[in-house]
């Protein structure tokens, strides 16, 4: 691996992710660093740009009585990020002196999220700490520092710095609880080549805009050898289950409404959706995920993906396959299609979320650092991949070094402006106080809905009392 982005990589992405929703696993929530499965902050298993304003400056502190060293925990292994993290952690001291940052990493180990319960819960946490699971999951229970007077004064991480979607997966109760760093956007990879072939229009504006478009020019783009798929256009249905709520509001629906705290799964418009998946799987594929999973990994732009291997014209993704994926050909990037109950193409969005837990030695201290780790600090780790940055104000003209090497400065600044500018669509998401525990249901429900085991309505019903009923729980104790 080259890039810091270790749970992205075709190995540990796919070991956890990898047809889950389609086997009844537990869907882990692995975010950038390395997550794995592990107790999660409710307490079960997880599954699983408009123009830019100039660069603020680092933030600074005034000088204090002495030198205060603070901890930072972490999941990330890689060599790549043990290069990088470095790098970030000596700006930061260069610009704030009397601040030191004592690095832990504990690498992806199984233990990692309860090692961090069981530290908050003795009175001993880390200062810092990267999260495997999603802020409101640990808010909701008492364990992170209410970060919201911090962000009211502080010179760049403001509540108007970042894209509102990635902020509010860091809220809960009208109160912030951490920061995100990243928030890399959904979208759909393209092989410009195969769609030359068939006589197709491969430029962004000509790419399917709705789902009845994607369904007929996945159609043309398909090749069976009879029994087999061999080539196929965009599969929905396999891979990046993170993805489903936007699939949901695509069509007008949504997964959980924090407002009310209550779970809206079993709408019509999401029955809808999940009725339209089966037909796609009939009408292109053969009706059968077994034979088709069989048939190759349809479920990203990997390697061993059948999209790097040319044999997949599209594929829903996001944005740190442009430079983690090496994909070997000439690709475009479009917007997420419609849904016929839906009325604008939104964007999903995958996030790294820092913050303090209950009980830190020095949350002034650490605040400025996951300010700066946030905002600026994040430039120099956005070199090395395009994870989009949730930080509205990142300069515009900072690219990944991999990704102007491989596709050109021009066609570089494209795709950064194009995955920028999709935040601004971003749906909420992650911000429910048991995102695991809905996680892993749905993946399972739709995983019993495509392998015609329950239908859509019956399974979504099943998923929407489990879920309302999980919260419920949580909701009567949380803090």
């Amino acid at each position: 691996m080259s890039q810091p982005k270790e749970a992205r990589t075709p190995l540990s992405r796919r070991s956890f992710l990898r047809f889950s929703a389609f086997s009844g696993g537990a869907a882990l929530l692995a975010a950038c660093g390395g997550a794995t499965t592990a107790p999660t902050a409710d307490g079960t298993t997880a599954p699983g740009a408009t123009a830019a304003p100039a660069a603020a400056a680092p933030p600074t502190i005034a000088a204090s009585g002495g030198q205060v060293t603070i901890e930072w925990a972490n999941g990330w292994s890689s060599a790549v990020t043990q290069e990088v993290l470095p790098l970030i952690v000596a700006e930061f001291e260069t610009a704030n002196p009397n601040i030191k940052i004592q690095y832990e990493n504990p690498g992806p180990t199984d233990g990692y999220a309860e090692g961090i319960l069981t530290r908050i819960a003795g009175g001993n946490p880390p200062d810092i700490f990267y999260m495997t699971s999603t802020p409101t999951e640990y808010a909701a229970r008492g364990s992170l520092v209410d970060i919201s007077d911090y962000m009211s004064t502080a010179k760049t991480a403001k509540p108007d710095a970042f894209f509102p979607g990635p902020l509010a997966s860091c809220q809960w109760q009208g109160k912030t609880y951490a920061l995100p760093t990243s928030a890399g956007a959904s979208a759909v990879y393209t092989n410009v080549q195969l769609f030359k072939d068939k006589g197709l229009a491969s430029d962004r504006a000509s790419l399917p805009a709705t789902w009845d478009d994607a369904k007929r020019i996945s159609k043309e783009l398909t090749i069976s050898d009879g029994s087999t798929i061999t080539q196929a256009g965009l599969v929905p249905f396999i891979g990046n289950n993170w993805m489903y709520p936007v699939w949901m509001a695509l069509n007008g629906g949504q997964l959980f409404d924090v407002a009310a705290n209550k779970y809206t799964v079993d709408s019509e418009n999401n029955v809808q959706w999940l009725d339209y998946w089966v037909r796609w799987l009939d009408e292109l594929y053969g009706g059968n995920l077994e034979a088709l999973s069989t048939a190759g990994n349809w479920d990203d732009a990997y390697p061993d993906s059948q999209f790097a291997l040319g044999k997949q014209a599209m594929v829903h993704t996001g944005s740190w396959v442009t430079t983690d994926a090496q994909i070997p050909f000439e690709f475009e990037v479009a917007k997420m299609p419609v849904g016929p109950g839906g009325s604008k193409s939104v964007t999903a969005f995958y996030p790294n979320w820092f913050g303090i837990p209950k009980g830190a030695k020095h949350p002034d201290e650490a605040f400025l650092f996951i300010e700066f780790l946030a905002t600026t600090g994040w430039q120099t780790w956005y070199k090395f991949i395009m994870d989009t940055p949730a930080w509205r104000g990142f300069p515009p003209d900072v690219l990944p070094t991999k990704l102007v090497e491989d596709v050109g400065e021009p066609k570089a600044k494209d795709y950064n402006t194009f995955f920028a500018e999709y935040l601004n669509d971003s749906i909420p998401m992650w911000n429910s106080p048991v995102e695991s525990f809905a996680q892993e249901t749905l993946n399972t429900a739709v995983g019993e809905v495509m392998n015609k085991v329950k239908s859509p309505k019956a399974a979504l019903a099943e998923v929407q009392a489990a879920c309302q009923a999980r919260l419920d729980e949580v909701l009567k104790t949380a803090a």
